[in-house]
């Protein structure tokens, strides 16, 4: 089974607003964790992935894991948690809020931002793209703070570096449709890179996704993914798998960090709130499919990991 495949597939990025500042030397520019920054274009939601797409000309990006990186066009930056960063022409001044430079600005995409001395240009694709935080898997959790590809300079995907060059077209375009098309690309371009990245970490040993090729997590997970309704205990796996429970437990802690039926419980819920805002179905059918005995045991589930009920999360969702 295609465990990979079938966590993407629960993973919902929305509301992607584009910004495209053209920035003029002198310029530095320090952009506020995601938190502090959702505050301000007033997401429905905290958790933001931010990325920027290299245009044209040249700059530096400094992270807060004291990473200094030279950026070239058609280079993207990443920030799957959305931590604060610095970027600029130089590093060696005191940056400018963008948090501040953005307050002001109408939030309606295409939103154009022109800052700095006058000097060369530098022109980025700005993208933020809302994550549910309901859908933050363990293997999503395990991206880096910070990722950079340079889809010019060392293509190792074509589909993505085409990709890359038509978002950076598609930012100059006024056509009709144009908006709709960036966001859709975009999206595409994200999970091209989320895909490369987790599929490079499966076999590092410390990473979650070794837990896909492990000989027992790997079991797991397929029953898991398989038949989520099932009603698994630590018993019936350990006796499916012909392992003591400790060992089974042990070894799925080690590599995913939490217990298997929290994992379970999680993956249930994830699926759940894809039906919730996908469907219409109501919340006791949903509750069964997803392996829930009653209306009432799930609410008190989905309650207890997301902070509210599943219907007031859903009208919230589709509001």
């Amino acid at each position: 089974m295609d465990i990979l495949s079938d966590v993407l597939r629960t993973v919902r990025f929305s509301g992607a607003l584009d910004l495209r500042p053209e920035f003029s030397a002198p310029w530095t520019v320090k952009t506020e964790s995601c938190h502090e920054f959702a505050e301000v274009v007033e997401f429905g939601t905290k958790q933001i992935v931010q990325f920027h797409i290299i245009a044209e000309g040249h700059c530096w990006v400094q992270t807060t894991q004291g990473i200094c990186q030279a950026l070239v066009p058609g280079d993207v930056v990443i920030f799957p948690h959305g931590d604060s960063h610095i970027m600029g022409d130089r590093l060696d001044r005191t940056p400018a809020s963008m948090t501040e430079i953005l307050r002001d600005l109408p939030w309606e995409p295409p939103t154009f931002l022109a800052y700095g001395g006058g000097g060369d240009v530098t022109r980025i694709v700005c993208g933020f793209l809302e994550c549910e935080e309901l859908l933050a898997h363990p293997f999503l959790k395990s991206l880096p703070p910070f990722m950079h590809v340079r889809t010019f300079v060392e293509p190792s995907v074509p589909l993505l570096e085409v990709g890359v060059q038509r978002i950076i077209q598609e930012a100059d375009c006024s056509q009709p449709g144009s908006l709709c098309l960036l966001t859709r690309l975009i999206e595409l371009m994200f999970i091209e890179i989320l895909r490369s990245q987790l599929q490079s970490q499966a076999t590092d040993p410390s990473s979650s996704l070794a837990a896909l090729t492990d000989p027992i997590v790997g079991q797991i997970l397929e029953l898991f993914h398989g038949n989520p309704a099932h009603p698994w205990t630590v018993p019936e796996l350990a006796s499916h798998l012909n392992l003591s429970r400790t060992t089974l437990a042990q070894r799925f802690r080690q590599l995913l960090g939490q217990p298997p039926i929290q994992y379970l419980t999680q993956w249930r819920l994830q699926l759940a709130s894809q039906q919730l805002r996908n469907t219409d179905a109501g919340i006791a059918k949903i509750a069964a499919e997803v392996g829930y005995e009653s209306e009432a045991a799930f609410s008190r589930a989905f309650k207890r990991y997301v902070g509210v009920p599943p219907g007031t999360w859903r009208n919230h969702k589709l509001a």
